[in-house]
């Protein structure tokens, strides 16, 4: 779930998983302030306050292109190692295995691809924050990741109910999946903040990727946050 707080902007990220297999997984990345009196637990319409222009955002283009190459990357070492979904399903069926499926999980995840595309993303998210319900950059940029790697999701949650106390109309999170959506399986849940903080930037010696939003920083981490997310998508989108 990626989601907006009040100091800062939040992102979540949900993944649903069953007892004998990881074939269900929810990932829901939703942004919704504390703000909220309740969050709209409905299929909701796509969010009509995201402005197509920034679709071009050069903040999207550099990300897309990044996690584009995660999915057409090859499994590495699969002469030697199982595939990631046959490895979960092995782990779950004997959980004697476990030595097996973290080496695996870390070889995948600590390829030079992943390593371009967690870092290509936590930079362009800290060259551009955004503040509590005004996230039209930060919603578009984690869309467009979840596109190109071929996870579902909705938009629109997370809409401000307390416009007259906070700036912005909301309605920036997004929910995203991953598995078969059973209801009769258990889920696991993950999610991340996603909002910046009303200050000034000045972090040295970080020139190529510092705020280019005057009064605007991601001074909390959130960058980072929904950075791990997508990373956690990613590996798990594998599984599925």
């Amino acid at each position: 779930l990626f989601r907006p707080s009040l100091d800062s902007s939040n992102t979540k990220l949900t993944i649903y998983h069953p007892k004998n297999m990881m074939k269900r997984l929810i990932l829901l990345l939703l942004l919704s302030p504390i703000a909220c009196t309740s969050i709209p637990f409905k299929k909701v319409k796509p969010n009509e306050n995201v402005q197509d222009e920034t679709k071009e955002d050069p903040t999207i283009s550099s990300v897309r292109g990044a996690a584009s190459k995660l999915t057409t990357l090859n499994d590495p070492n699969t002469d030697t190692q199982p595939s990631l979904p046959t490895l979960i399903e092995s782990f779950f069926q004997t959980p004697s295995e476990v030595s097996t499926f973290t080496e695996t999980l870390h070889i995948h995840s600590n390829t030079a691809e992943m390593k371009t595309f967690l870092q290509t993303t936590r930079r362009a998210l800290h060259r551009k924050p955004e503040l509590m319900y005004e996230l039209p950059t930060t919603s578009n940029t984690i869309q467009s990741i979840l596109d190109e790697l071929d996870i579902k999701y909705t938009t629109g949650w997370a809409k401000n109910t307390h416009p007259d106390v906070y700036p912005g109309t909301g309605g920036y999170g997004i929910v995203a999946h991953i598995g078969t959506m059973s209801p009769n399986q258990p889920c696991l849940i993950l999610r991340a903040d996603m909002d910046a903080l009303p200050i000034l930037e000045s972090t040295p010696h970080i020139e190529t990727f510092k705020s280019t939003q005057d009064g605007k920083m991601h001074a909390c981490g959130h960058d980072g946050h929904v950075t791990m997310l997508l990373g956690a998508a990613a590996l798990l989108k594998k599984m599925e």
